[in-house]
């Protein structure tokens, strides 16, 4: 089997890293088995850094472990979707109402880069659109995760992690066409200028609104996803 990553570097932490972009992207199909050996093999690892790996996935919701099964790539129905996104409708709603009366200028700075960082990148060029995905997925995780850090409630963030699910996220920034990223930064400034005002009301509005267009945008990626394989245009992203 050819190796996906012939480096010598094999800290757990790359080996993470690694694994959690191959999951991200798809190269492990939502519910197929996680075997160590052949994960090992792939990246070019030994199995116990691997182990590591999969432990982290799981924390984080990309992996789920069964007992006798081991791990298996996170699978999501239309309602897992749609349960996932009225709750981080609710919980980052609320974060950004705490926020409003809690974050900090720097705080606010690393907001304001992030957002001018994803409105920057509509004239950027990148050379695969993998990578332009990614980095859409990472600036936007900054700006969402500042806030809940901001809000300064750790059993919140806890529970944020458990259901902000990142292969969704870039499922859908991989459909998201130049005017729905323009409308996506449209929310990220109403929802920064309300934090900047301190008006939580309005911070938890923006940001409700912010969630549910970005589920509605992934539901219509889900449909055309269907429609190109039942078209056989397109079997997987």
């Amino acid at each position: 089997m050819t190796k996906l990553y012939t480096s010598d570097e094999s800290s757990a932490d790359q080996v993470y890293q690694r694994l959690r972009r191959l999951l991200i992207e798809g190269h492990y199909p939502p519910g197929s088995r996680l075997v160590e050996e052949r994960l090992a093999s792939d990246l070019g690892v030994s199995r116990t850094p691997v182990r590591q790996a999969l432990v982290r996935a799981a924390a984080e919701g990309l992996v789920q472990i069964f007992p006798n099964r081991g791990a298996v790539a996170r699978s999501f129905t239309i309602d897992d979707l749609l349960e996932m996104y009225d709750l981080r409708a609710l919980l980052e709603g609320h974060a950004a109402f705490l926020a409003a009366q809690r974050i900090t200028p720097d705080q606010l700075a690393r907001m304001e880069a992030a957002a001018a960082a994803l409105e920057d990148s509509l004239n950027h060029t990148f050379a695969r659109r993998e990578d332009e995905v990614h980095f859409l997925v990472e600036q936007n995780a900054v700006f969402h995760q500042t806030i809940a850090e901001a809000a300064g409630n750790q059993r919140l963030i806890a529970m944020l992690n458990q259901i902000v699910a990142v292969p969704l996220q870039f499922r859908s920034f991989y459909w998201y066409r130049k005017e729905e990223r323009q409308i996506s930064n449209f929310f990220h400034r109403s929802i920064l200028n309300a934090l900047t005002l301190g008006d939580g009301d309005r911070a938890r509005a923006m940001m409700r609104e912010h969630i549910f267009y970005g589920r509605d945008v992934l539901l219509q990626s889900r449909r055309a996803e269907s429609a190109a394989v039942a078209s056989g245009e397109e079997n997987e992203l």
